[in-house]
């Protein structure tokens, strides 16, 4: 296992990498507004911030992938070309693209097919620039096994990022049925705790997640990359040592 931790897009992106740098194991680094924009980043200077670390690349939540406007869509794959490009200049090989319900009033099959449409897009595109693409589940529709299950199989190069807060959300057994399904396709985790209402991102123990017993699931089929993406740091440092703690003992 090794756990790394996210910058903040709304901080100076140098502090948030020395401090990740100082603290954590990679960076789990976010392209996003407002302060982590690429059009705002020169490849060169995030090289040299990035240094050595190792990187997890993360892009904007709100990327429209799933938008019944096919002209959102383009728009959401060329910021998501921009992104490639910068991580490519870093050595990154992973880069993520959540699964988009933001119009929930949009019919789930609809959802899924734009989704399907775009990824089918995003994948060779990654590839171009050296880079695998996982897609990481969200609350509700994008964390639904059997959802997830057939854009897997529309997108056989798709990896998986899961996101084990967000599985739970609604479902406290959905992280565990998700890592038994999904074990081949899993290259990357965040973890953080909430009430399974609402995605807090609080540190562990601070929200209703069963954390033995999640850790064992993880352990059972996972020993990879694995993000704190609690917003509070004094919180992720804590939440590092418990994790670290009770892994060591399972």
């Amino acid at each position: 296992m090794i756990i790394g931790y996210m910058n903040n897009p709304h901080k100076d992106l140098f502090s948030e990498v020395k401090w990740i740098k100082n603290n954590f194991d990679f960076i789990d680094l976010t392209l996003e507004s407002p302060r982590a924009h690429p059009d705002n980043i020169a490849a060169k200077n995030l090289k040299a911030l990035v240094g050595e670390a190792k990187t997890m690349g993360h892009t904007g939540w709100y990327l429209p992938i799933g938008s019944p406007f096919p002209e959102m869509r383009l728009h959401a794959i060329r910021e998501f070309e921009k992104c490639l490009k910068l991580f490519s200049k870093i050595g990154t090989e992973y880069v993520n693209v959540h699964f988009d319900t933001s119009l929930p009033f949009i019919k789930e099959r609809h959802i899924l097919d734009s989704n399907i449409w775009t990824l089918k897009k995003l994948v060779p595109l990654g590839r171009k620039y050296g880079i695998k693409v996982m897609l990481e589940n969200t609350p509700g529709t994008g964390s639904n096994p059997k959802i997830l299950g057939m854009v897997f199989k529309k997108v056989p190069k798709l990896l998986f990022h899961l996101d084990v807060a967000h599985a739970h959300i609604g479902n406290p057994a959905q992280p565990t049925l998700l890592m038994k399904k999904f074990s081949k396709r899993i290259v990357h985790m965040h973890i953080c705790d909430n009430n399974g209402k609402e995605d807090l991102h609080a540190g562990l123990g601070k929200g209703n997640i069963n954390w033995l017993k999640t850790i064992k699931s993880i352990k059972s089929i996972y020993d990879g990359t694995i993000t704190l993406e609690v917003f509070n740091k004094t919180d992720a440092l804590a939440s590092k040592d418990r994790l670290s703690r009770i892994w060591g003992k399972i």
